[in-house]
C-alpha cells in the first residue's frame, strides 16, 4: 500500500502557532516613532507557509509602508495618538519577500501588493502626542517604562467597578497590576471579567487592607480582550490600579 501524502503536509516544516524571536524595541536614534524588530521564524496565522526574518528591521511608523528597513511601516492613514498599533510580519509567497508592517487592526492588516501571509507578532501603544509609549519587551512579557494609572485615588466598593487596563485591545493578556489602597479596611480583589460577578459570590480578593495601615499590592489578572478588569472590595476603599506590564502569548499555544 502507497501512503500518499498530502502537498500541505509536505511544505510544512514549523508547527501551527510556532513563533521564535520578533522582539521589539523603540529605534535608539529616534525611539518616539521608530521600532526595530529583531530576526525571528514562525507559522503564519492561517497556518499555510513558514515565515522567516533574517535580518533585524527598523520601520518608522510615521510613514506609509515601504518595503525594507529604515522605511515606513503604517499599513494606511497617519501615526494616531492614544492607539494601539499591531505588529505583523508579512510574506510574499512569490518573491518570498518578508517585511514588517503595523496596523490599527489587529486581525486585517491592509498589505501591500503580493503580500498575502502573515502573523502578529507585537503590539505597541502611541501617547497622547502620538509617540510611542516607552516599553521593554522580554520575550512575551511588556514592561512600562512609564506609569500608567489605569485606576487612579478611586472607590473601590461592595459593586463592581471596571478598571481599563494598559494592554492590548483585542486579546485577551495578562496584566501585571499594582493595587494602592489608602483608605478603608477590609479584603480587596482585582480579578478577570469573565469569571463571573462577584456580586453573586465569584469574588477572589488578593490583599485585606487593615484600617490603619495602607496597602500596596503587586500582582496578575487576566483581562478580557477588551482589556477590562474588575476592582472589588468588602466595604469602600480609596484605591488606585497601575498597569506595569503584561504577558502577550502572541499567538503561540
Amino acid at each position: 500500500m502507497v501512503l500518499k501524502i498530502p502537498p500541505a503536509m509536505m511544505q510544512r516544516s514549523l508547527p501551527p502557532q510556532h513563533l521564535t524571536g520578533f522582539y521589539t524595541a523603540r529605534d535608539f536614534s529616534v525611539p518616539t516613532k521608530r521600532i526595530v524588530v529583531s530576526p525571528g521564524t514562525c507559522r503564519s496565522q492561517d497556518d499555510t507557509a513558514d515565515i522567516n526574518l533574517a535580518t533585524a528591521m527598523m520601520k518608522r511608523l510615521d510613514q506609509v509602508w515601504a518595503a525594507g528597513s529604515g522605511s515606513g511601516g503604517l499599513d494606511q492613514g497617519a501615526l494616531v495618538a492614544n492607539v494601539w498599533y499591531h505588529c505583523f510580519v508579512i510574506l510574499n509567497p512569490t518573491t518570498g519577500a518578508v517585511d514588517i508592517i503595523f496596523s490599527g487592526s489587529i486581525t486585517n492588516p491592509l498589505l501591500p501588493s503580493g503580500f498575502t501571509v502573515f502573523r502578529r507578532v507585537w503590539s505597541i501603544l502611541t501617547n497622547g502626542s502620538a509617540d510611542i509609549m516607552p516599553y521593554s519587551q522580554a520575550d512575551d512579557w511588556c514592561a512600562w517604562a512609564v506609569q500608567l494609572n489605569s485606576f487612579s485615588s478611586g472607590n473601590l466598593g461592595a459593586s463592581p467597578t471596571v478598571i481599563t487596563m494598559a494592554t492590548p485591545l483585542g486579546i485577551k493578556v495578562e496584566a501585571q497590576f499594582l493595587l494602592l489602597v489608602t483608605s478603608g479596611a477590609g479584603r480587596v480583589g482585582v480579578m478577570d471579567p469573565d469569571t463571573g460577578d462577584p456580586t453573586a459570590g465569584l469574588f477572589w480578593p488578593v490583599a485585606t487592607k487593615i484600617s490603619a495601615q495602607d496597602l500596596s499590592y503587586r500582582g496578575y489578572v487576566f483581562t478580557d480582550v477588551n482589556s477590562r478588569v474588575v476592582g472589588y472590595a468588602d466595604a469602600n476603599m480609596t484605591s488606585s490600579v497601575i498597569t506595569i506590564g503584561y504577558r502577550d502569548p502572541r499567538g503561540k499555544l
